[in-house]
């Protein structure tokens, strides 16, 4: 069985194995990897496939809505956030900080966030509840002097479900 949609074209395989899909979208001045992937087509919704279509047709507005759940988990000492600027701060050194931070408005961690580079957005659209890691956005401070990325989970409707650090 195969899937075709309007934005993917032909998903899947004859013996109903993995969907999987990838490209490259403008996200301002760069290049963002974004793949769909999905361990059984079966499971994969033609809603799901719209969903992720229309939040790539709309990479910013979708970055918009990640950046504010990272500006708000700000107030909390414990978040991942947090823990994922403090760790670069002090892994990178100051030359790869000063290529990195491109906003300079006096507060430090608003800026850090404002200069974050979306790398990937990876979509599951066999996750389609509202609790499930339906897209995954990996942002990164310095792709090439640091491995660790902030993810930030979003479930169908565009909502954060959970920020983590991962290196």
């Amino acid at each position: 069985m195969t899937i075709e949609h309007d934005f993917f074209g032909i998903l899947g395989s004859e013996d109903e194995g993995e969907v999987y899909w990838s490209d490259t979208v403008e996200l301002g001045d760069q290049n963002v990897g974004v793949d769909l992937n999905s361990p059984d087509e079966a499971s994969v919704a033609s809603e799901s496939l719209d969903i992720a279509a229309a939040m790539i047709s709309s990479i910013e507005e979708l970055d918009s809505q990640a950046r504010e759940s990272l500006v708000a988990e700000l107030s909390s000492e414990e978040s991942a956030t947090l823990r994922y600027i403090n760790e670069q701060l002090e892994e990178l050194d100051d030359d790869a900080l000063d290529d990195a931070i491109i906003w300079d408005s006096g507060d430090r961690q608003i800026d850090f966030l404002r200069s974050l580079r979306l790398q990937r957005i990876g979509f599951h659209p066999h996750h389609g509840g509202s609790d499930e890691h339906f897209a995954l956005l990996d942002y990164s401070i310095s792709p090439d002097d640091s491995d660790s990325l902030l993810v930030v989970t979003v479930d169908v409707h565009g909502d954060t479900v959970a920020v983590a650090v991962e290196r």
